[in-house]
C-alpha cells in the first residue's frame, strides 16, 4: 500500500515517518488497518492557491529554517522562484512561487518543477497538510483497485 512506508531500511522508514504529522500518522495507520488507500480525484481549476502557500521538503525533511533553504538553493537553483512568506502551525516554512501571475496561472507552465507537476500528492495528507479552499482536487478514501480486482476474480471462479 503506497500510504504506508515500505520496509526497505530503518533509515528510509524513519525519514518517511518523521515527515508525518501525528494526525497523518494516525490516518496512515487507520488506512492500513482498514485496508483502504487515498485516491486523488478531480482536476486543476487554475486558481493558483496551491502556489501561494507551499511547504518545501529538502534532503532532511520539511524545511523549518531559512538557513536550510539557503543550503537547498546551492544544489537546486531552480528553487529560487520560491520566496519565504512565513511559517505554518507546525513550524514549517511557507513559500510563495514568484512565477505565479496575477491571474493565478504559472508564468512558465511548460517549465514548472516536478513538485508542481505532481501536485497534489497523497503524502500531503500524512504531513498534516491539505488542499487549498476551492481546489478542484479531492482526496478520497477508497479500497485499493488491486483489492477490488482480486475480489472480482474470486467471484468469477
Amino acid at each position: 500500500m503506497a500510504a504506508f512506508p515500505s520496509w526497505r531500511t530503518g533509515r528510509t522508514i524513519y525519514r518517511q515517518l518523521s515527515s508525518y504529522s501525528l494526525t497523518g500518522l494516525l490516518t496512515c495507520l487507520w488506512l492500513r488497518l482498514r485496508g483502504k488507500s487515498i485516491l486523488v480525484t478531480g482536476s486543476c481549476r487554475g486558481c493558483g492557491s496551491c502556489c501561494r502557500r507551499i511547504n518545501l521538503e529538502g534532503p532532511q525533511g520539511w524545511l523549518r529554517s531559512e538557513e536550510v533553504f539557503t543550503r537547498l538553493l546551492r544544489d537546486n537553483p531552480e528553487y529560487r522562484r520560491f520566496e519565504v512568506t512565513g511559517g505554518d502551525e507546525q513550524g514549517f516554512l511557507l513559500f510563495s512561487c514568484s512565477w505565479l501571475t496575477a491571474a493565478g496561472s504559472c508564468r512558465q507552465h511548460d517549465h514548472r518543477l516536478p513538485l508542481c507537476r505532481r501536485f497534489p500528492e497523497k503524502s500531503l495528507i500524512f504531513a498534516g497538510g491539505g488542499l487549498p479552499a476551492g481546489c478542484g482536487y479531492r482526496f478520497v478514501v477508497t479500497e485499493p483497485f488491486a483489492k477490488v480486482l482480486a475480489r472480482a476474480e474470486r467471484g468469477r471462479r
